[in-house]
């Protein structure tokens, strides 16, 4: 019996390239005598004198406990359970499906969202026959102008025979207070290549380097209207991590990526149009 093959995503992040003005052992000079040994230098890692605990803080804290209202069960036959680290807010994020997945990928990199909660109620309403229900909602996503829109992840040709639409009008007329906004998500809007990028900006996120974002935003102050990720990474020295760099635009909500399917360094890219940010 052969072993299924299981595909991989592929970033097309390009390979770096030094500048010829840079010296090759620019990296490797030493220190000028009386150097202060417990500064680090630019890119140089912790101070030597820290101990363990302060070291492994530097570069890594451990994520915080999600704020679901349940937890998915760990084994359940027919869905796919699992959960995310919020890049933004270091907080877990839980989801038992796919779209629910996928969802959480996008939500911390819309402009507008500043939290996302998880697994989120549950809230009671009544039908229309007088029982009452609860319903606990996949994501509340709040956004930076204080609303909230509580969202409900299901594929789209299980949205009519579920009722789900009926239930948000109900919960939206008797709960107003629960969120501004109620709505159903399915693949229509959770498409694969938004889904994709979203990966790739949570990516370049959770390995956020200041100095190569502050390098490509220096370029990007001079753009008037779109140009490639490739002709901006041209003018920078850091064609490399730059691609990164200009992913943490995107999902800061500096730069907007204008160009149909996932994000490549062929992309077109310009300064957001709008003031709002996700930083």
């Amino acid at each position: 019996m052969t072993k299924p093959k299981h595909s991989k995503i592929h970033y097309p992040i390009p390979p770096i390239q030094k500048s010829a003005a840079e010296p090759p052992d620019a990296a490797a000079a030493p220190p000028a005598d009386g150097a202060n040994d417990n500064a680090p230098s630019a890119g140089a890692g912790p101070s030597k004198n820290l101990t363990p605990e302060e070291r492994a803080a530097l570069v890594w804290s451990a994520p915080l406990a999600s704020v679901a209202s349940r937890r998915p069960a760990k084994k359940s036959r027919g869905s796919f359970r699992g959960s995310i680290v919020n890049p933004r807010t270091n907080r877990e994020i839980v989801f038992e499906s796919t779209l629910e997945r996928d969802l959480a990928y996008i939500l911390p990199n819309l402009p507008t969202v500043v939290g996302v909660r998880d697994q989120v109620g549950p809230v009671e309403y009544v039908d229309e026959d007088g029982v009452v229900h609860n319903h606990t909602f996949d994501f509340v996503a709040d956004h930076e102008d204080g609303t909230s829109t509580a969202i409900a992840a299901k594929p789209a040709h299980r949205v009519g025979p579920s009722g789900l639409e009926k239930t948000l009008e109900l919960i939206g007329d008797q709960q107003p207070g629960f969120a501004d906004r109620f709505v159903v998500r399915t693949g229509d809007h959770i498409t694969r290549d938004r889904a994709a990028n979203a990966r790739l900006l949570h990516r370049a996120l959770r390995g956020r380097n200041v100095a190569d974002i502050a390098e490509i935003l220096a370029v990007t102050t001079t753009l008037r209207g779109s140009a490639t990720i490739t002709a901006i990474l041209a003018n920078s020295r850091n064609f490399g991590r730059g691609f990164m760099a200009v992913a943490c635009l995107i999902a800061d909500g500096v730069l907007e990526h204008v160009s149909k399917g996932p994000i490549s360094i062929n992309s077109l890219v310009r300064v957001r149009r709008t003031t709002a940010t996700n930083r």
